[in-house]
């Protein structure tokens, strides 16, 4: 969300405006990559003595509000102090990402003045409402980077085609050679192709194709793995990424199959870096567009 020259109906500290005079906000919020978050760090910074005091009691907080048009995430994270970290998952955000930073109230107020208000205010008060806008600094625009992005090793190992039987239906997977082949049937792969090259649908193409191919493929090794045959997948490709994205989690299935003691289910959300979460946040703000 880019917030553009408005008027609000009580005076906000806005460098497009001079509803209040002789003060300043800024903020300035940067990220970095980590290993499957990203995390950010913002720093505020008011000249103006009643904002600074509003926060000090309470009623009012510093705020920076999130969005990425290509996942459709928005969120909103707030601190009463001038410097916070937040973080935010990999599959959340992706390439552009909108930042802006601002001073919300925390509390209704009845009677809002600025002592640097406009002199055309003359002595007026404002109602102002928790979650009102009191001041908003410059928009920035962060290149989402992640340092590691266990979704693209993951999901290079699988290859999605055509099955080209036509008494195929749904999906199924063979996993006989480098990578992991998952076939659609005509329809849903003619469907698939139409919907890939959009960020929009791809959390939700990754739950209702990757997901269930990796879920398989956990469940096919995990069983080779308890029955003695694991050396059956070990010298393919995808096992190998696979398997080392498995002894981060410490799980060791030529060691010791016992220890993969978590739902094949729960394992592959881990390993793809929560799907689920990004395909309801895409969804909800899909929803919220219609309304």
């Amino acid at each position: 969300m880019q917030i553009n020259p408005r008027a609000y109906p009580h005076p906000v500290l806005a460098h497009w405006g001079d509803d209040i005079m002789n003060s300043t906000f800024q903020g300035v919020v940067s990220g970095r990559g980590a290993k499957n978050s990203y995390v950010f760090d913002a720093v505020f910074k008011t000249n103006d003595a009643d904002l600074q005091t509003l926060v000090e009691q309470n009623k009012a907080m510093y705020a920076v509000h999130v969005e990425c048009k290509s996942t459709r995430y928005r969120n909103m994270f707030r601190s009463i102090t001038e410097k916070f970290s937040f973080e935010i998952g990999a599959g959340l955000i992706d390439g552009k990402v909108e930042v802006c930073s601002l001073v919300l109230a925390s509390k209704p107020i009845d009677k809002y003045k600025n002592a640097n208000f406009h002199p055309d205010y003359g002595k007026s008060v404002f109602r102002v409402s928790r979650g009102d806008t009191l001041a908003v600094a410059h928009d920035q625009i962060i290149e989402a980077t992640k340092k590691h992005d266990p979704l693209r090793k993951v999901s290079s190992i699988f290859s999605i085609v055509q099955n080209d039987d036509e008494k195929a239906t749904g999906m199924d997977i063979n996993v006989g050679g480098p990578k992991v082949i998952v076939t659609l049937s005509k329809p849903n792969f003619e469907s698939y192709k139409s919907l890939r090259h959009s960020k929009t649908y791809h959390s939700m193409l990754l739950g209702s194709i990757i997901v269930p191919a990796l879920v398989e493929v956990l469940e096919r090794i995990r069983r080779a793995a308890l029955e003695g045959h694991i050396d059956t997948y070990t010298d393919f490709r995808w096992f190998m990424v696979i398997d080392r994205k498995l002894r981060e989690k410490s799980i060791r299935l030529a060691d010791d199959p016992e220890s993969f003691t978590d739902s094949s289910l729960k394992v592959a959300h881990e390993i793809l870096g929560q799907p689920l979460t990004l395909s309801l946040s895409s969804l909800k703000a899909m929803t919220e567009d219609d309304e």
